[in-house]
């Protein structure tokens, strides 16, 4: 089987954007180059439907600047690959990285060495499943997760991608987690990361479109590390889930759309906590107040 593997050169700001575009245009996984120009790479089989899937590519990519988002230069190139390089060669960019005081993520190839007695690592195997767990975003996610959780809570997170959030929780306190993903590859492969995980041998993971499949009593945290505007979509169908008083935990959010989020965040019952920032990504900790 040949493939090809889809290089865009972009901006740090606009690498989830145009991630999600690489997976919605198929591609099982991404992985990210940032060693000089940033780069999101794909890979897709190099038959008959490739050019509709870069034309695809294009057209969502001349869309960001609706959205508030610079993805430029924004550039589509093409370079043909052997399939055992493209399942192994994307591990030379992915080490070892301190999120936090507590958390640091750790690839399962590399072994863990503590810097500090209160370290805790969480073990990813993404096989190129998006969230490799060491994003900005997720930097911000495991940060408010820090100064929420007081131990023995429930949560719900929303778009586990590899289930980095959900280990993260595990290690920090939090009693019970369910974790969702509208993806099923990123479903399989949050499952084989929490084996690599004894702290979270209990999470349970489920395929859902946000929370449509959820089916539970209210839990004391939601955690969402999405894109914007699907986060938009969630914050209506959070209501029913989490308690009165319970936190909300929200990022993947870029500059331009962060004051309308958190209208909404305030039009449908939320006080913002705390508010984030790690370049132009926003994270927030928001507080169920009912209407």
């Amino acid at each position: 089987m040949n493939w090809q593997a889809l290089n865009v050169a972009t901006k740090n700001e606009a690498i989830e954007a145009v991630s999600d575009i690489l997976l919605r245009a198929g591609a099982e996984g991404v992985q990210v180059d940032d060693s000089d120009i940033v780069s999101v790479i794909a890979y897709y089989e190099d038959d008959a439907n490739l050019p509709k899937i870069v034309s695809y590519i294009a057209t969502a990519l001349d869309r960001l600047p609706q959205f508030g988002i610079d993805a430029s230069p924004a550039t589509i190139s093409l370079n043909g690959v052997v399939q055992a390089d493209w399942e192994d060669n994307w591990k030379q960019y992915y080490h070892a990285q301190r999120m936090t005081r507590h958390i640091t993520v750790v690839p399962s190839w590399e072994k863990f060495v503590p810097q500090q007695s209160e370290e805790k690592p969480v073990i990813m195997d993404p096989k190129l499943a998006f969230g490799t767990g060491t994003h900005e975003t997720t930097q911000l996610m495991i940060q408010a997760l820090e100064t929420v959780v007081r131990g023995g809570e429930s949560m719900i997170d929303v778009g586990t991608g590899s289930g980095v959030l959900a280990v993260a929780a595990k290690h920090l306190g939090v009693a019970s987690v369910i974790a969702t993903d509208i993806d099923e590859m990123s479903v399989h492969v949050a499952k084989e990361n929490l084996l690599l995980n004894p702290v979270a041998e209990d999470v349970l993971v489920i395929t859902s479109d946000l929370l449509v499949d959820v089916h539970t009593q209210p839990v004391d945290i939601i955690v969402a590390n999405i894109l914007a505007d699907v986060i938009e979509r969630l914050i209506p169908q959070t209501l029913s889930l989490l308690k009165p008083k319970g936190y909300f935990l929200i990022s993947g959010i870029y500059d331009a759309i962060a004051q309308h989020i958190e209208s909404q965040l305030r039009t449908h019952g939320y006080k913002i906590i705390q508010k984030s920032q790690m370049g132009e990504w926003h994270s927030y900790i928001a507080q169920f107040e009912e209407y």
